[in-house]
């Protein structure tokens, strides 16, 4: 009995083509900046937007396979003549994406910044996208990748691990 106008799948292809749209549009714009900032800092807000694209793609393709896939701004008239893609082809630019983020993210940022994307939540989450696609090798390599960091570990006490006391450890 569930469709497509169930509020939970229509709100998560909603928000997922929202974050898509507002990744694509900073990618498109970040020339804009390019005098004002650093190279490094140029490349990461290329990469942070890359891995929410990425992690977007990556959820939509998991749960309704071949999407409407576009890399750039769409005018409203071109959005609703936009067909699928096969989930093979996205695939690819997932995995680039994730690439991209992985090599120009940093392992941490120097304040508690913990809603950014880091080089450890890339390598992660092409690990488990890797996984739903059967791509053993490549979520074998990108969990080895992110286990290379030495930036994770688990934490000792699971029956802590969600205690005010031990928010933030290093296992998230």
């Amino acid at each position: 009995t569930i469709s497509s106008n169930w509020s939970v799948a229509e709100l998560n292809w909603v928000n997922l083509y929202k974050g898509i749209a507002r990744a694509n549009a900073i990618i498109e714009n970040l020339h804009k900046i390019q005098d004002q900032v650093t190279e490094d800092k140029y490349k990461q807000y290329e990469a942070e937007a890359r891995f929410i694209r990425a992690a977007a793609y990556s959820r939509l393709t998991f749960l309704w396979g071949d999407v409407p896939f576009f890399l750039t701004y769409l005018d409203i008239d071109t959005s609703f003549n936009l067909g699928r893609t096969d989930k093979n082809v996205i695939k690819e630019q997932i995995y680039e994406d994730f690439d991209f983020a992985a090599q120009h993210l940093p392992i941490r940022y120097a304040t508690n910044q913990l809603a950014r994307a880091t080089k450890g939540a890339a390598f992660g989450f092409k690990s488990r996208y890797a996984l739903y696609f059967k791509d053993y090798e490549l979520a074998r390599d990108a969990a080895s990748a992110c286990m290379a960091l030495n930036e994770y570990s688990l934490h000792p006490n699971f029956g802590e691990l969600f205690r005010s006391s031990t928010r933030n450890s290093s296992e998230s």
